[in-house]
């Protein structure tokens, strides 16, 4: 609740739904969630990653702003983590030990509240910065930037 009134006072502007989570917490829970899916994939507990993403998708704030944007790549992050656990680890430039390191460092940006600032996980899932990523990075973005409020 305090995440939310200071998301309100800082962005006065800005129209909350009660099932959209206000930026500091959907940080928060993204910080969490990487975190914890990092310890899973470390101990082989490959089908706990991503257990919660359609929740926290469902309630993922919506929109353009600036402030987003990070949010934005995180989420992505997690997807695309999610999809390499579900077709089996494919080759790529993320290997399958990369992959929980690559998570706490998107979380530690996060929990500063910075940019995400590792070059393989923008490169990858920075939509912004490459709009021309794979067809499942575009999709979530459009249905971050579009659902009605």
């Amino acid at each position: 609740m305090i995440a939310m009134i200071f998301d309100i006072a800082m962005f006065p502007s800005r129209v909350y739904d009660k099932t959209m989570l206000s930026y500091s917490s959907a940080r928060d829970t993204l910080v969490a969630e990487l975190r914890a899916n990092a310890a899973d994939h470390e101990a082989e507990r490959y089908d706990a990653i991503g257990r919660r993403f359609d929740r926290v998708e469902h309630e993922f704030p919506t929109g353009t702003a600036p402030e987003l944007g990070r949010l934005h790549i995180a989420l992505t992050f997690w997807d695309g983590w999610i999809d390499a656990r579900n077709n089996g680890w494919p080759r790529g430039p993320i290997g399958i030990a990369d992959w929980p390191v690559l998570a706490r460092r998107v979380a530690d940006d996060l929990e500063k509240d910075r940019d995400v600032s590792d070059p393989l996980v923008l490169s990858r899932f920075d939509l912004v910065a490459h709009p021309r990523l794979n067809e499942r990075v575009q999709t979530l973005a459009a249905r971050l930037r579009n659902r009605e409020l």
